[in-house]
């Protein structure tokens, strides 16, 4: 893997009784006269053996740190009338942050919970996956990405893997995936979980198809295990790294909004769609034996 990520159209107005006789007689008469064509399947591509070339004796390992450069953002955060239950619209204000502002120590500008990997490694010479698996909830109107301990809006996949995902709210949710995957999975009732396997390296967005546009979660399908986020002062640690030359990199989704989808009735906003997010990197060489220095730091100006 390369890199670390990478409407409805309207009717145009209600047909006619003879318009709608017509196409009927018309879809009857390719209904009876076609075979229906056989969809494709898409194959799923296999996994990527992970440490048939590992070798414990030649490892070092990568200390480092994410800085943020510049002023500390802020942002105004996402409001709702209520959400909706068994058809029914539950009046109840709703107020909750901007899920991609940055988490920022004010004094010492130590970045947390940032996401951080390497690029250019070989799977094969790479360590094995040791991560915890991912579960995806949907609880208290938000997103949480559960991996292992670790509550945060990044999870790390291993290609092929299935990630579950369970809503614990009454609202109705309809969780969207998009990206290196692209499907949607309601969930019209709490606690029923369902798995999915992801296949294809890069990016997953997560999102909501419901109307709450402050949930947001990233998943990282990947090739390899060297991935990690930032503590609460900024630092990460990459271990048992194969000797050679990398590219460290730290992922940060972009907190500013470009444009809004509301809904025609009451105006409220049901989709928002976040500017680009932004890659920070930089050269490191691992040995073996040896914990190699990384200084990562994030320019404010970079957010657009």
């Amino acid at each position: 893997m390369q890199g670390c990520t990478d409407g409805l159209a309207a009717s145009p107005g209600c047909r006619t009784g003879q318009q709608r006789c017509l196409l009927i007689l018309l879809i009857c008469v390719i209904g009876c006269d076609a075979a229906p064509a056989e969809r494709p399947v898409r194959p799923i591509a296999a996994p990527v053996p992970i440490g048939n070339a590992f070798d414990p004796a030649t490892v070092g390992g990568i200390h480092g740190s994410v800085c943020w450069q510049g002023d500390i953002p802020s942002a105004p955060p996402f409001r709702a009338a209520g959400y909706i239950t068994n058809g029914q619209l539950i009046a109840a204000p709703i107020v909750r942050d901007n899920p991609n502002l940055p988490r920022i120590d004010p004094r010492t500008h130590a970045v947390q919970g940032a996401m951080v990997c390497l690029r250019g490694i070989d799977p094969a010479r790479s360590h094995r996956w040791d991560l915890p698996p991912v579960q995806i909830e949907l609880r208290d109107l938000r997103l949480h990405v559960h991996q292992g301990e670790v509550d945060s809006p990044f999870g790390f996949v291993r290609q092929g893997d299935r990630v579950t995902m369970v809503s614990h709210d009454r609202a109705y949710h309809m969780l969207w995936l998009r990206g290196a995957a692209f499907f949607s999975l309601p969930f019209p009732d709490p606690d029923q979980a369902l798995e999915r396997p992801l296949d294809k390296l890069g990016l997953v967005e997560l999102s909501s198809g419901a109307g709450y546009p402050w949930m947001r979660g990233y998943l990282f399908v990947t090739d390899h295990p060297y991935w990690t986020r930032t503590d609460e002062k900024g630092l990460f640690r990459l271990e048992h790294v194969p000797p050679g030359r990398y590219r460290v990199v730290c992922w940060m989704p972009n907190w500013k909004v470009v444009a809004n989808a509301r809904d025609p009735e009451s105006a409220l906003v049901l989709r928002v769609t976040f500017g680009p997010p932004v890659e920070t990197m930089g050269e490191v060489e691992v040995w073996a034996g040896k914990a190699t220095d990384a200084q990562l730091n994030v320019p404010s100006k970079a957010f657009r």
